[in-house]
């Protein structure tokens, strides 16, 4: 699914503007990124003096973005992370000598998209990856290549109309229809015998890769917000966010004062009478005060309430942190001596890079069946030089859940957490052209999977959707996604109290690491205005 790029004329109505690209051109005042640049200088602060004091919360994309806005205008800016670390949910480690993105892999759409603009900048690989799969069954068996595409168009073709009826009927869609609902109702209007029917709906059912949950919790409701950035292709990160990252954080590297290992454990907003607010930051061992402060927290913390505001939060914003959902979206990478998958035979055809494995009942270590998604990383001719024998499995949901259960308590040095890896995927790579289980070369020597799980400073969760919900009595409020994302991105200013994430980004790049950096940066300027400052460096033409 993730590679599956899309132009939004397949669905829009012709002569009239969508809500999501309405959106984008209602925040495009506050981003930078969509106008003309101005290049870095390191002396451009000299001789300003700028008298506020800025404090960001978190040192993800977010909240390094908002960070090198500011003090691209001399702004005082201290970031407090409670990581040992840089980039939040945006990090890389190494396998087995490959440098591997334990977050964000895609970079989702190509126009007016900054993320592609800082690849090019800082010379990350970024490749193309075709749309052909391998499918397999629930017995394991392949599917007819041509029957899987042909499948694969058709699913696609429907994810299309869904989102051209979410934006049409969106009022009148109820908030407990899901995709799933969409999809079962469409294909049973086809004539289709029921092995087909049953083998459509596998397929669609990998929508929950892309969201990172199973896709009968996807509002069909709200299923306009998932719609990503225009753009002719889907690039998968192949030299990791390493560079890019790098590039976002130099100037607040270099300019802000930075706090590592320091958890902010609550938020108190003083207003005297005749004067501007402050802000104190309450820390493990310290209290701070500011004149403005960036909350970039993941969604998931805030509805852990891990943070404690005072005065509490409104009501809109408490409303807009319960409605919202955040993904169970996990990554498993499994490294082999080389990648016998990709070695051509005689008999068999050249191994696409993905492979879909629909409700395996074969595996007796994956009793619920749950459908996995494979994504190979091993061809020269996508990969070039940072080709890798290695598999990386996308998983999400209940499976998700599973698997980090397993492995929790598990040091990833340890043989017993590669063991319950590659014990509970080998079914699955057993199935790849030239496998034999005496062959060395099939056997795993390294696996790797992210946690996010059970990381509470992610939230224990990877990045935010739209879920279903119930209906509401007549006594409540309906729920509007699009006015709490709304809520949520305006903040409260009034207090000195931004937010700022992928949660708050313009619709078009909610959940993504292009939202985070958006959202950063629009915070960013927004505080510059409310001082006054014009923002010098921006531009008002749109490139």
């Amino acid at each position: 699914m993730e590679t599956k790029a899309h132009s939004r004329d397949t669905y829009k109505t012709a002569g009239q503007i969508s809500w999501i690209e309405q959106d984008l051109l209602d925040c495009s005042g506050d981003l930078e990124s969509l106008c003309r640049r101005v290049p870095f200088d390191e002396n451009s602060n000299e001789g300003r003096d700028n008298n506020f004091h800025v404090c960001i919360v978190g040192a993800g994309f977010a909240g390094l973005r908002c960070a090198e806005v500011l003090l691209g205008e001399g702004v005082r800016v201290t970031i407090l992370e409670a990581r040992d670390r840089l980039g939040g949910r945006a990090y890389q480690t190494d396998l087995r000598g490959h440098v591997v993105d334990m977050g964000p892999n895609w970079i989702h759409g190509t126009l007016t998209n900054p993320i592609v603009h800082l690849a090019k900048k800082t010379d990350t690989a970024l490749c193309l990856i075709e749309d052909s799969m391998n499918v397999f069954d629930q017995c394991g068996q392949a599917i007819d290549s041509e029957k899987a595409d042909s499948f694969f168009e058709l699913v696609w073709s429907i994810i299309s109309e869904a989102f051209k009826y979410s934006n049409k009927e969106c009022s009148r869609i109820s908030p407990k229809t899901s995709l799933k609902d969409f999809f079962t109702e469409k294909i049973s209007e086809r004539d289709f015998n029921n092995e087909d029917r049953t083998l459509i709906l596998q397929m669609a059912e990998m929508w929950g890769a892309f969201i990172g949950d199973p896709w009968d919790k996807q509002s069909l409701k709200y299923f306009w917000l998932e719609e990503c950035l225009d753009g002719a292709e889907n690039f998968f990160v192949t030299s990791s966010h390493a560079g890019i990252l790098y590039s976002v954080a130099e100037r607040a590297s270099k300019q802000a004062d930075i706090h590592q290992k320091t958890k902010v454990l609550g938020i108190e907003t003083i207003v005297k009478e005749g004067n501007c607010p402050k802000v104190l930051i309450k820390t493990e061992d310290q209290v701070l005060e500011f004149d403005e402060v960036v909350v970039t927290a993941p969604l998931g913390c805030l509805k852990r309430q891990d943070v404690h505001f005072i005065p509490p939060l409104p009501t809109p914003i408490i409303k807009a942190i319960k409605n919202t959902a955040y993904s169970t979206l996990e990554k498993v990478y499994i490294t082999f001596q080389a990648a016998f998958w990709d070695v051509p035979t005689s008999t068999s055809a050249p191994f696409s890079s993905f492979a879909h494995f629909l409700h395996p009942t074969y595996s007796p270590n994956n009793p619920n069946s749950w459908t996995l998604e494979l994504n190979a990383l091993s061809s020269p001719e996508l990969f070039g030089t940072h080709a890798q024998p290695t598999l990386l499995f996308t998983i999400y949901g209940p499976c998700a859940i599973h698997i980090t259960s397993l492995i929790n308590r598990l040091s990833p040095s340890s043989p017993e957490y590669f063991t319950t890896l590659d014990e509970f995927f080998r079914p699955y790579y057993a199935l790849l052209p030239n496998y034999t289980l005496e062959d060395s070369k099939c056997q795993a020597i390294a696996a790797l999977a992210t946690n996010w799980q059970n990381d509470p400073l992610a939230g224990c969760g990877s990045y935010m959707n739209f879920q279903v919900s119930e209906e509401i009595a007549d006594s409540e409020a309906e729920v509007k996604l699009d006015e709490d994302i709304r809520a949520l991105r305006r903040g409260l200013p009034e207090r000195g109290v931004w937010f700022a994430g992928e949660h708050t980004a313009p619709f078009v790049a909610l959940g993504t690491l292009t939202g985070a950096y958006w959202s950063g940066e629009a915070v960013g300027v927004r505080i510059l205005k409310a001082h006054g400052l014009d923002g010098r460096f921006w531009r008002a033409e749109v490139e």
